[in-house]
């Protein structure tokens, strides 16, 4: 059974290796070696996650015996932007990506209007699975240049 909850400082090396384990699956012959190993540096460094459980809304999943996967929400101008949900490799399919989706949106201040996200426009199993939750091409965006690599997708919360 998965149960998502706030981390707690006490996850952040759970959290981080949840990034440290599935960033090289999920990237692996979508991007350059180098951009999976700069992101690692970048963004699953110790004081990223702590940073991200401090400063934002970050989320994780359990099993009941370890953190399977997490989710990080934060803001980016006027916008709620979802800058990462990632599932153990061994624990995709099993529901947890749905649940922490779920508690992510339930997670953001009553009266937000949507939930952006940023994605590889390669990464179609990513693309496959947001759209499936309802995500699609946003009415605008932050004032963010993601380059032609990558592209954002929002998720109306006025339903």
């Amino acid at each position: 059974m998965i149960a998502v909850r706030p981390a707690t400082l006490s996850d952040a090396e759970a959290v981080r290796q949840i990034g440290l384990t599935t960033w090289p699956v999920a990237y692996a012959g979508l991007v350059p070696d180098e951009f999976i190993t700069d992101g690692l540096a970048k963004w699953w460094s110790p004081e990223a996650v702590e940073r991200g459980i401090t400063n934002g809304i970050t989320l994780v999943a359990t099993d009941g015996t370890q953190v399977v996967g997490m989710v990080g929400l934060g803001k980016q101008d006027d916008f709620w932007v979802m800058w990462k949900l990632y599932v153990l490799p061994t624990h995709q399919k099993a529901g947890a990506g749905k649940a922490l989706l779920n508690a992510a949106i339930a997670a953001l201040p009553d009266g937000t209007p949507e939930l952006l996200l940023n994605v590889l426009v390669t990464n179609e199993k990513a693309i496959a699975f947001y759209r499936s939750r309802g995500f699609g091409t946003p009415r605008r965006t932050p004032d963010r240049d993601l380059g032609e690599d990558v592209t954002w997708m929002s998720l109306d919360l006025n339903r």
